[in-house]
């Protein structure tokens, strides 16, 4: 008699072994390429209910005493970082009410002691390298806080897509900060970019992606081409992070938040290739003819903001949980995870063959520079530098119009 169970378990074993096992083929929008990676990394925070029943992401615990110019440390910790999943399979309402997915919060108000409690996560995997990398999120739209989400190895080899609320006044648009960390010698003027999207990143959910190839890192924000540069490149694997924080910094986040103030991710999905020894030999044994169908798995771009109320493609069979009958992880998701961090955000210094420009205004006393308010910020308190957005900004390399 056939064991009707067992030959269902073979069945989905065989499906699931048949698809996608020679890689993810992923669609540059920008130069209509395609581009095979071999493994992909894909969590879907719209129905995850237990942070633990996924093995690709830690939450991370660490502070950062203050520094330079800002007011407070920033303070990760355990519980900024909160589940609301969908009630159903799609809505826009979380179990918990409000907007649903992964929440980052910062705690708003004056910090009771020196820091700031701040939100951020991490891949447990650091052994990506190239690929095509992308989050649906909501921002907040309380004033005062840093949203960022990125690769990082280390200060010289890190793809930044960085959200400012305080630069949120316009209901129809809005400036995205895109930064590549890179060692010294490279140009650093050359690699920082604000860009103007037309529309606000904290009115609804949008998908912030970069793909990062040897000879490039390009952007997108829901399948719109942003920017791309050959500068700068990163050429060494490591992983993904997610944060949100505030510091006071007058120069970059401001604040804290005059509330709690909370984004949310619905999903992260990475395609990448991988420097692990054991992943690149499971595809090898794993990807037998990539001629059959399904052997390659084709990435759909996301052309349209990312709405929890519709299906979200996932293609990958586990989502961020456990595939069954799976070792438990080499570094297990929190709160047994050790502290990795912080992760350092401070920018390369400026290019040395670009000297500051003489004052010419008043020296500010506020922050404020250029624009109607007459100031600069050149030898001033704060710094020397003023950004386009009229006020101090903490390196040269971070302005559009070096230190007027």
């Amino acid at each position: 008699m056939l064991n009707t169970n067992f030959y269902w378990f073979l069945v989905e074993k065989l499906v699931v072994s048949a698809a996608c096992e020679c890689g993810y083929s992923t669609h540059s929008i920008k130069s209509n390429e395609n581009k095979v990676y071999t493994d992909a990394l894909e969590t879907d925070f719209l129905h995850l209910r237990d942070f633990t029943a996924q093995q690709d992401w830690n939450r991370q615990v660490w502070n950062i005493p203050p520094v330079g110019t800002a007011r407070w440390g920033r303070n990760m910790t355990l519980d900024t970082v909160q589940l609301n999943p969908l009630v159903g399979d799609v809505g826009t309402t979380g179990v918990n009410g409000g907007d649903p997915g992964l929440q980052m919060y910062v705690r708003g108000g004056i910090p009771e002691g020196e820091d700031v409690p701040s939100a951020e996560i991490a891949t447990v995997r650091r052994d990506m390298l190239y690929g095509s990398f992308r989050v649906g999120m909501k921002y907040t739209g309380e004033h005062g806080t840093c949203g960022a989400f990125f690769f990082y190895w280390d200060d010289t080899q890190e793809i930044d897509v960085e959200l400012l609320s305080k630069l949120y006044t316009d209901p129809n648009k809005a400036d995205l900060l895109l930064v590549i960390h890179a060692p010294p010698d490279v140009p650093t003027s050359e690699l920082f970019r604000p860009t103007t999207v037309g529309f606000r990143p904290d009115f609804g959910y949008h998908e912030y992606r970069f793909d990062w190839t040897p000879e490039k890192v390009t952007y997108y924000t829901d399948g719109k081409f942003l920017w791309e540069s050959t500068l700068g490149v990163p050429t060494h694997a490591g992983g993904l992070t997610l944060n949100h924080w505030s510091n006071g910094d007058p120069g970059w986040s401001n604040g804290p938040p005059a509330k709690d103030a909370h984004m949310e991710i619905s999903y992260v999905k990475a395609y990448f290739n991988t420097t692990s020894e054991t992943s690149n030999a499971d595809y090898k044994s794993r990807c037998r003819d990539p001629s059959n169908a399904n052997a390659v798995c084709k990435v759909p771009d996301q052309t349209s903001p990312p709405d929890p109320n519709q299906s979200t493609p996932f293609l990958s069979p586990n989502k961020g949980k456990p595939a069954p009958n799976s070792p438990p992880p080499s570094n297990p998701a929190d709160p047994a995870a050790p502290v990795t961090g912080p992760v350092d955000l401070t920018p390369p210094t400026q290019d040395p063959e670009t000297p500051p420009a003489a004052p010419s205004k008043k020296v500010s006393t506020d922050g404020s520079c250029g624009g109607a308010s007459g100031n600069t910020c050149l030898g001033s308190e704060f710094g020397d530098c003023c950004s386009s957005y009229n006020f101090w900004y903490a390196a040269p390399w971070m302005t559009h119009n070096k230190c007027p």
